[in-house]
């Protein structure tokens, strides 16, 4: 018969170099652990370039089939779920590119309250400066619709 004891060594040498090789990895050995620390602190970077692109993009939608004032247009993409940040960002960036006019925005909104509704000169500046466009844009919009 064999000697029970003789059997258990192979077995606890096994486990007893699994446990040091697990103590070299949580103290930080070997190159993998820190190829892999950068890239999940850059990736933050990478979902919010990302998510102003989707705003902007979101915007450019919103502006295809109806009209916005500026805040309006960032108050929709936060509704969407973006941030404030992205948001007002996304905005400008399409102002800054010279991809919306306030002014024409507000002559479509306008011409969209004038087709639904039947408005003063005066009430149709007051609807229009209350969805945030300013006084001045309000004015034009109610000229040129």
């Amino acid at each position: 018969m064999s000697n029970p004891q003789k059997k258990r060594w192979p077995w606890a040498a096994g486990v007893l170099a699994a446990f040091v090789m697990m103590i070299g990895v949580v103290a930080g050995f070997g190159t993998n652990v820190s190829s892999q620390a950068s890239p999940s602190v850059q990736a933050p970077a990478i979902k919010l370039v990302s998510e102003k692109s989707n705003a902007v993009a979101k915007a450019r939608e919103y502006l295809e089939y109806t009209s916005f004032s500026k805040s309006g247009l960032v108050d929709q993409l936060e509704f969407e779920g973006f941030s404030y940040s992205d948001s007002s960002a996304a905005v400008d960036q399409l102002e800054a590119d010279g991809e919306v006019n306030w002014y024409v925005q507000a002559a479509k909104s306008a011409r969209q309250y004038r087709e639904y509704s039947p408005f003063s000169r005066q009430g149709l500046i007051e609807q229009l400066e209350f969805e945030g466009f300013t006084y001045q844009q309000a004015v034009y919009g109610a000229d040129h619709s």
